[in-house]
């Protein structure tokens, strides 16, 4: 896990947490912890994350990003249920102050 980083600007902290939710998603999508259907959740999810095309087009203010947060914590507690808190514990590159956010946006509790 990367240390948390003191002070700084809160934008890059914020776009670093999102860096590494795609990091956690696709290496569940990798891992031969997971079942299968798990596996192709998280490759559909970084494939959504990743794709210029969304449902909601990202030039339109705060409902262009919504909709690439709302798939990401879908994702993401789909996953932590289906692979358990440790082995995203394990996974996680961030610092623990992100996946404390991560967790909180995503509604779990630690």
């Amino acid at each position: 896990m990367r240390d948390a980083e003191q002070g700084g600007n809160p934008a890059i902290a914020l776009l670093r947490v999102v860096q590494d939710v795609v990091l956690l998603l696709k290496d569940l999508a990798t891992d031969p912890r997971l079942p299968r259907v798990e596996k192709v959740v998280a490759g559909l999810a970084v494939a959504y994350l990743l794709s210029p095309v969304d449902l909601i087009p990202d030039f339109i203010p705060v409902l262009g990003q919504a909709d690439d947060a709302v798939v990401a914590v879908l994702a993401f507690r789909r996953l932590l249920n289906a692979a358990g808190y440790d082995v995203v514990y394990e996974l996680w590159r961030g610092g623990d102050e992100g996946l404390a956010l991560v967790l909180t946006l995503a509604g779990v509790q630690e």
